[in-house]
């Protein structure tokens, strides 16, 4: 089945299953699997917007399964034995993606959980595994992921609340916005180390 099938599929059961649908789809999506968790934002937040679902509720369920997801995820990590991160990396499927998640974290750190959650969400669940099986301490992990996750949540579900006629649009602008978003970060901190670097030299 092609992804676009499945999305079709997945966003015509949230007007008759509503939050359960909405939380199932950022839940599992918060563990690696492909669904198409942001257009479930944007979507839910449009049929807030139509009076089908309340906001409120909306914002709560996708930010509980999103933080329920991530935790799950950094335990598996966490209980993982070190092979598994060899097989990971050898993955075929996850393989790819895992490598480019590990090189993100190795270069940016702590701040690397914060943009997986917000600029760049497609390395989130690698890194909450990666954080998890590399034994990084779990309060610090929460603190930083809660914020991605709030950041993440109230963007795509606001977003699609304020422009319910026009998600296409503004799934593009999204799209737009990461990776300028993406540029900005990686510019600073590549700005920042060159300052320090100089600093050091003097």
């Amino acid at each position: 089945m092609r992804r676009t099938a499945m999305t079709d599929i997945i966003l015509a059961l949230v007007p008759d299953y509503g939050l359960y649908i909405i939380m199932g789809v950022t839940f599992i999506a918060a563990m690696g699997v492909p669904l198409p968790s942001s257009v479930m934002a944007l979507t839910s937040g449009g049929l807030a917007a139509t009076g089908d679902l309340l906001l409120m509720e909306v914002l709560l369920a996708t930010f509980t399964a999103y933080i329920l997801g991530d935790q799950l995820a950094y335990t598996l990590g966490s209980l993982a034995k070190p092979e598994w991160l060899v097989k990971a990396r050898e993955s075929r499927r996850i393989g790819p993606v895992f490598q480019r998640s590990e090189d993100f974290y190795h270069k940016h750190g702590l701040l690397a959980v914060l943009m997986s959650r917000t600029v760049v969400s497609s390395f989130g669940p690698y890194i909450a595994y990666f954080c998890g099986a590399l034994k990084m301490h779990r309060l610090r992990f929460t603190a930083i992921a809660l914020l991605g996750a709030a950041i993440w949540t109230c963007t795509y579900i606001l977003l699609g609340y304020t422009f319910a006629g026009n998600l296409p649009q503004v799934s593009d602008l999204v799209a737009g916005f990461i990776m300028a978003g993406v540029a900005a970060i990686l510019t600073l901190g590549f700005a920042t180390k060159l300052a320090l670097a100089w600093r050091r030299f003097e």
